[in-house]
This record gives C-alpha cells, structure tokens and sequence, in this order.
C-alpha cells in the first residue's frame, strides 16, 4: 500500500515551502521520463558531466537536477557490475569450449589409434590367410 502524503505535509516535514518543493519536483521532471524513472542514458551523461566535479559543484550540480550524490555512486557501481557479469559469463563459456575441444580432441586420438590397431590386424589376417594357402605375400 502506497504512503499518500499531501506537498504541504512533505514539504513541512523537510522544513521548506510547498513552492521551494514544487520548484524541485518540478525540475526533477526534466531529467526523468514520462513514468518517473531516469533512463539508463541519462544517468550515464549525468555520470559523465559529473565526473570530474569537485564536493561543492557535485552538490550544486545535484540540486540542479534534483539528485542526491548517493544515486550517482550507486549508478557507478551498477555500471561497473554490469560489465563484470558478462566478462565472467564469456571467461565461463571460453572454458567449456575449451574442456569440450580438449575432450573432442582425446577422443578423436582414441578412435585413430582403434582404426589404426584394425588396419594393423585386418593386413596381418590377410597375410596369414595367404600364407595358409601356400602363397607367397
């Protein structure tokens, strides 16, 4: 179940003007979409602009666009974990391709080595035949 508030009891709460939050959630609309959420291409020009800020005009910057530096460190770290998962996903897939291969590989030397062994057994049992009927091989 939802916490409906009115602008008037929020903004007494945090102890400023209903204008001064209306200012805010107005500003904050923006840099959001339609449905409330920023899209993953805004938060990565956000982190972008914001890279090299110093403390004070990080502060600024995220009061001008309605953020708190917390999201922006939480944006970062889901960038950086999304890039991890799929470098260990291709490091796991390289190495069952790899184990596969190697497997592929013995066994492919196990059916050379069986089809050389019946080349070998077939050319003596025709030369045993051969010298049971008295010919010369």
């Amino acid at each position: 179940m939802r916490d409906t508030q009115t602008m008037g009891t929020i903004a007494k709460g945090l102890n400023i003007s209903k204008a001064t939050l209306h200012i805010w959630l107005k500003n904050t609309k923006d840099t959001q979409t339609t449905d409330g959420v920023i899209t993953l291409s805004d938060k990565l020009q956000i982190l972008k602009e914001s890279y090299s800020m110093n403390d004070e005009a990080l502060s600024a910057y995220c009061r001008e666009k309605g953020l708190f530096k917390h999201q922006l460190q939480e944006w970062e770290k889901d960038f950086l974990k999304a890039h991890k998962p799929e470098d260990s996903t291709a490091k796991k897939a390289l190495e069952e391709e790899r184990s596969k291969s190697k497997a592929l590989a013995k066994e492919l030397r196990r059916k050379e080595k069986a089809l050389a062994e019946t080349a070998t057994l077939l050319v003596l049992q025709k030369k045993f035949q051969a010298l049971l009927e008295g010919e010369e091989v």
